[in-house]
């Protein structure tokens, strides 16, 4: 009699090594260079012309540089009157100067980053003027807006935007000065290259 041989462990072992294979990663190398060059940003800001005004004395736009954020903040200090709505058309100016095609601009709204008479200002809300596009980012009573609809800013082009205030007519005189900071919000834009 032929003597029966036991293929049983050689059979497990094979299905081991196949799912040892099938299981093992495979790893190569393929090398890429990342070249980092560098060119003014295609969307820039620049004051509007509410900033020229009874000389500027009602808006002022500023720049610097905030180096624990590591990033360039652009500054618009506005003045509201007290009882009346203030509304400024072209307070900023958002320009595509740096770029070849369109880019897309979104205002979004952050919230105040401080307020220490921020209960006085009960309408704080920025908004494309030209091209007039709504809503805008901000806040009117107890309505907020986070965000604005965006525009479309072709090379060479500038979108336009107005801010609107409402000052709480029972501010104090010695708030009402000018020169008090009562609340500064962030409000930052966004954008898309298409």
């Amino acid at each position: 009699m032929a003597k029966r041989r036991n293929y049983k462990p050689l059979t497990a072992l094979i299905a081991l090594a196949v799912a040892a294979l099938v299981s093992a990663a495979v790893i190569f190398t393929n090398v890429t260079y990342w070249v980092v060059n560098a060119t003014k940003p295609p969307a820039m800001k620049y004051p509007g012309a509410d900033t020229s005004v009874a000389g500027g004395q009602y808006i002022k736009v500023s720049y610097y540089y905030d180096n624990t954020q590591n990033i360039n903040i652009t500054k618009i200090s506005v003045i509201g009157f007290t009882g009346d709505p203030t509304n400024y058309t072209s307070a900023l100016r958002v320009c595509n100067y740096y770029g070849s095609t369109p880019v897309t601009a979104q205002l979004i709204y952050r919230g105040a980053v401080n307020q220490p008479y921020g209960q006085y200002v009960k309408a704080f809300y920025v908004y494309w003027t030209s091209p007039y596009k709504q809503p805008g980012a901000g806040f009117i009573g107890s309505s907020t807006y986070t965000q604005s609809a965006t525009v479309t800013i072709g090379a060479g082009q500038c979108a336009t935007v107005g801010v609107y205030l409402k000052i709480d007519p029972s501010i104090s005189m010695n708030l009402a000065n000018g020169q008090t900071e009562l609340a500064t919000y962030q409000v930052d834009i966004q954008f898309t290259m298409s």
